[in-house]
């Protein structure tokens, strides 16, 4: 059923403009039903007399953008699960160990 388009997934309800939801569309509306005016930003600036089903400029402008996300992203700090390299505690004295026992 699904034909690989992100627009199937977001389309609005049936009879709904998918101009409603996109972040390129500038709409005006009246106060009758016919009172209506869609235009593109996309580009150049064009009219839209026509309800529209499928876009392939389509951006949904209700979901976040990545920008958006990565600002309201909590950032965890963590200690890397690492161990130290080297042969440290292992029975063997490093330098600094070496210097610090007979400077005492």
């Amino acid at each position: 059923m699904n034909d690989g388009k992100l627009i199937f997934i977001t389309r609005p309800a049936d009879g709904e403009s998918l101009c409603r939801t996109c972040y390129w569309a500038h709409m005006q509306k009246g106060y009758r039903e016919s009172e209506e005016a869609t235009f593109c930003c996309f580009g150049p600036l064009r009219c839209v007399p026509f309800k529209v089903r499928d876009c392939t400029d389509y951006l949904n402008r209700t979901l976040p953008t990545r920008k958006e996300m990565e600002e309201i992203a909590l950032i965890i700090p963590t200690e890397p699960k690492r161990k130290v390299g080297g042969f440290a505690g292992m029975g063997f004295v490093t330098e600094e160990e070496d210097l610090v026992s007979t400077m005492e």
